[in-house]
């Protein structure tokens, strides 16, 4: 039935439910499996850091129906437990994917949820895949309708948004028609709003950050499933008690009224991350190693570093982080390691250990950065998303050197390849070269998989 006429949240639900495996064009299909790895990858790099040894300890006390699987141990948990600790694992390690537009970072939450419920129902690849899509497309399209005021009037984009893309893959998975769908989200977005932004930066609570909002949507779809109905006015009511500007028409933008799907946010608007750093310095830091390559920099020789970028990435401008979570939003930190490491694999993760934090090299570096903002960079955005770094050498030489990250196919337009490299780098360590092949092979092969036992038996660690 036509839906041209009824409100967003109706269309919404109404498309996300029609959804299935065998409507998703082929290359959805293929962005929905590297999603997946992809956040495998991190799940496996968050099993020992941050507070997960926290969180573990707290879902252990809680008891409960015990039927998904808590990482990396195994034992068994309830769905909404696996998947707060699970996105909790993957939030703070700054590695997940991101979509710009919305300012979030879906496949934390998304997949999470979707392997916990799976778990739960005992289902598949086929009911997995098109339920992550849905979530995906309906989260990161909230995100645009704010975008970018939410942002900056302070609120933490993840967690205000974060609910509404498990909710709609939970309630996809347990099978909400459209109605069920729309109520699902409507509890969400009454629930949501939680998360402030720039307090988080320096505070290991900022971990739970995606923890809460996978679990909080989990929520959303079980009530709306027993009959709950959620908020109505999202327009009038919800958005400008978020927002200073906001455009309600991009809630529906790319979906025809009967509900079809005519773009996709899959295929264009989310970004892999290839550094455990906040999204907006990855620009900077691909330009740093670019000159470093260029010209065989070497620390010795650098007088100053410049960073001219978005008022984004220029807020995240702490010199001395003292701790993993703020320096993995140091942009003068980040630059520092690269500069003296040169090895791009330090940011994935051990320049965010203790003393890496000590060493004096890095903090003296990290004095030589100096950072301006670029009015029009911050224009472009999300378009693009630019940043120039200019490295001056003793003696006066200067090399400089200007990075569009959304010109650089692996960020948006990433190969099968480029996410298996990622895994792979991620998990070897961890789980072992055959189990890393044997998730692999799983995933590329997502939607034959009957269930998902065999799935989390190989993301045990060897």
């Amino acid at each position: 039935m036509p839906v041209a006429s009824q409100d967003p949240l109706r269309l919404l639900g109404h498309a996300a439910a029609g959804l299935r495996i065998d409507n998703l064009p082929p290359e959805v299909l293929q962005r929905a499996k590297q999603r997946v790895l992809d956040t495998l990858g991190c799940l496996v790099a968050g099993y020992d850091a941050g507070i997960a040894d926290a969180i573990r300890s707290y879902v252990r006390a809680q008891g409960g129906k015990r039927v998904a699987t808590l990482l990396p141990g195994g034992e068994k948990t309830t769905t909404a437990l696996a998947g707060l600790a699970h996105a909790t694992y993957i939030y703070g390690m700054e590695l997940s994917d991101a979509a710009p537009r919305g300012t979030v970072h879906p496949g934390c939450e998304i997949i999470s949820m979707a392997l916990a419920v799976a778990e739960q129902c005992g289902c598949g690849g086929e009911a997995i895949l098109p339920a992550v899509v849905a979530g995906y497309e309906i989260e990161i399209r909230f995100g645009y309708a704010l975008h970018p005021s939410a942002y900056y009037r302070g609120w933490s984009t993840p967690g205000l948004f974060g609910p509404i893309g498990p909710a709609i893959t939970a309630g996809h998975i347990l099978g909400l028609d459209g109605t069920g769908l729309d109520n699902a989200t409507g509890i969400a977005l009454n629930l949501a709003p939680c998360a402030t932004g720039r307090t988080s930066q320096a505070s290991t609570a900022k971990w739970l950050i995606g923890g809460h909002a996978c679990a909080t949507g989990y929520l959303a779809a079980e009530m709306a499933m027993r009959g709950v109905k959620g908020m109505r006015d999202v327009v009038r009511g919800w958005m400008p008690v978020l927002s200073d500007k906001y455009f309600p028409e991009r809630l529906t933008e790319g979906i025809a009224p009967d509900g079809t799907f005519t773009q996709w946010e899959l295929l264009s608007g989310v970004v892999t991350k290839y550094y455990a750093a906040v999204g907006p310095l990855a620009s900077a830091i691909e330009a740093a190693f670019e000159l470093i390559r260029k010209h065989d920099i070497e620390a010795g020789d650098v007088e100053e570093i410049h960073a001219e970028c978005m008022h984004r990435t220029a807020i995240f401008n702490t010199v001395h982080p003292d701790s993993d979570v703020s320096a993995r939003g140091s942009l003068p930190y980040c630059l520092a390691v690269a500069i003296c490491t040169r090895d791009p694999a330090q940011l994935l993760g051990p320049a965010y250990q203790s003393h890496a934090l000590r060493d004096p090299a890095f903090s003296a570096m990290a004095d030589r950065v100096r950072i301006t903002e670029n009015e029009d960079y911050e224009r472009q955005y999300p378009a693009r998303s630019l940043a120039r770094i200019t490295i001056t050498l003793r003696g006066g030489v200067k090399h400089s050197m200007e990075i569009d990250r959304s010109e650089i196919g692996r960020y948006l337009r990433p190969t099968d390849a480029d996410i298996e490299e990622k895994f792979r780098l991620i998990a070897a360590p961890v789980l072992g070269e055959a189990k890393t092949r044997k998730v692999v092979q799983l995933v590329q092969s997502m939607e034959t998989l009957p269930n998902l036992s065999e799935l989390m038996d190989a993301l045990k660690p060897k």
